[in-house]
């Protein structure tokens, strides 16, 4: 995942991430759940991290993208490091409760849940979420086309199926679509921080100030401060019953 980003998008991925991930991790567990220890896999900046430790006494966070780190979310309750293996360094049965937020997707192998299954304990949650904003509206109004018309290079809603699930059990999964507001200048750091996006605006509108020149062609197109972006959320819970 780690070459996924530059330090130009990654600078516009730590701007602007939507706050999402508490209302999903609060979907995915019971009321007033607390854990010891949790992992967060494929941390980012630290969005998904920070609304873990609503959950969690302390969190480790693991990313294999050296740009992404070095922007990270400074918190007391959690720890960031660098990790490109396959497998953990972690002891077996160690952790309470693992979360994949968006990035399964780019790690998803056998290994990885034979991984997950042995650093879990037994009954612990494993948590694969992840959310889609649609930028149809958003790309056309740019005159860039829409994105639901381009070849998909990336599954949503990615999870362990396929995969030898002898020792994890699937006990909640559900999609659910709703609207998010976001401010002009939070959305172009939003555009900004898909690598695709960027190489389409880059073209579109040149290297120079283009966050600039982004804000201003949405607020040409679309004469408001603020636009309602449909959402859809995914997400399955798992347990571990080794």
């Amino acid at each position: 995942m780690a070459h996924e980003y530059d330090q130009i998008t990654a600078f516009h991925y730590s701007a602007f991430r939507p706050s999402l991930h508490l209302l999903i991790l609060k979907r995915c567990l019971e009321k007033g759940a607390l854990f010891s220890l949790g992992l967060d896999v494929g941390c980012g900046t630290g969005q998904s991290s920070v609304a873990l430790t609503n959950f969690c006494r302390k969190v480790i966070a693991i990313e294999p993208s050296k740009e992404m780190l070095q922007k990270t979310i400074k918190h007391p309750s959690i720890t960031y490091s660098y990790y490109n293996k396959k497998q953990f360094n972690f002891s077996d049965d160690h952790f309470d409760i693992i979360t994949f937020a968006g990035s399964l997707y780019y790690a998803k192998s056998q290994i990885l849940l034979d991984e997950v299954v042995r650093v879990t304990k037994r009954y612990s949650k494993i948590i694969i979420y992840d959310f889609e904003l649609s930028m149809d509206v958003i790309l056309e109004k740019l005159n860039l086309g829409s994105a639901s018309k381009q070849k998909p290079s990336y599954d949503h809603e990615v999870n362990f199926d396929e995969l030898n699930e002898v020792h994890i059990k699937a006990v909640k999964q559900f999609k659910i679509n709703l609207s998010s507001e976001i401010s002009i200048p939070n959305l172009s750091h939003l555009l900004l921080s898909s690598k695709d996006n960027y190489h389409l605006l880059l073209k579109s509108l040149g290297e120079e100030n283009l966050y600039n020149k982004l804000s201003q062609k949405l607020y040409s197109a679309f004469k408001n401060e603020k636009i309602l972006i449909d959402t859809a959320i995914y997400s399955t819970v798992y347990q571990n019953i080794k």
